[in-house]
């Protein structure tokens, strides 16, 4: 490799930088469609396999809570889609489960939004 290439994919502090596309062994897409940007992703707390890279023992630790999709992503530093894809992966593995989250809150009835806009009209 030139050096110059090579000083272009070298960090003197944390050393050879890997693109983030490689963790993901260039896969761009979950296998399992449902996990979406507000997924809620659980450890299982079953045996894990010492295959995992260190990118995927972070997402089990972040995930002994539950934990939207997009925390993790955001405390690991990974773009979504590759955090999407890892977490993918675990799941399959039985390693977290994914659920949607549960509704906060329903929507209020049309007869008090009405209410409320005419309240304002008063006003």
């Amino acid at each position: 490799m030139s050096e110059r290439l090579q000083d272009q994919w070298l960090d003197d502090e944390a050393g050879p930088v890997v693109p983030a596309y490689a963790l993901t062994r260039g896969r761009v897409r979950p296998s399992n469609k449902s996990i979406d940007l507000v997924a809620i992703v659980t450890a299982t707390g079953g045996p894990t396999p010492v295959s995992l890279g260190p990118e995927q023992w972070m997402i089990l630790s972040l995930c002994a809570r539950a934990t939207p999709l997009v925390d993790i992503a955001s405390a690991i530093d990974l773009p979504f889609g590759v955090v999407q894809v890892l977490v993918s992966d675990l799941h399959e593995q039985g390693l977290v489960q994914v659920r949607p989250p549960k509704n906060v809150a329903q929507l209020p009835h049309s007869s008090i939004l009405t209410e409320v806009i005419t309240g304002l009209r008063a006003l």
